[in-house]
């Protein structure tokens, strides 16, 4: 389902917009989602960063927020130069996860 939001934006921006939209062979419309989406992506992981270093949030109630695997959060933390700090509940989480099949995907046939 799909929303009509409206906004002002800078005429500088604007410009900036229909360059992309040029260079990208894409209507002004489409654009903007995609830079949004890519926006609001990389937003909620700076979130979950953050909250996973603050300690407010668990691993993986960090890596869910960030629409993140555990191990794809996990690797986004390393390269932000994030250290692990692993409870005995995310290891339960963990145990709980591959117990249930969610990682089946993963092991090779």
């Amino acid at each position: 389902m799909s929303e009509r939001v409206s906004i002002i934006i800078p005429t500088e921006l604007k410009q900036d917009l229909e360059t992309l939209k040029s260079r990208m062979h894409l209507d002004l419309s489409t654009l903007i989602r995609l830079l949004l989406a890519g926006s609001v992506q990389e937003k909620k992981l700076d979130i979950a960063v953050e909250e996973y270093k603050t300690c407010k949030k668990s691993l993986g109630k960090s890596a869910e927020f960030a629409n993140l695997s555990l191990w794809e959060f996990i690797d986004e933390l390393h390269k932000r130069t994030v250290g692990l700090a692993i409870s005995p509940a995310d290891i339960e989480d963990e145990i709980r996860r591959i117990d249930e099949g969610e990682y089946d995907q993963y092991i090779p046939k």
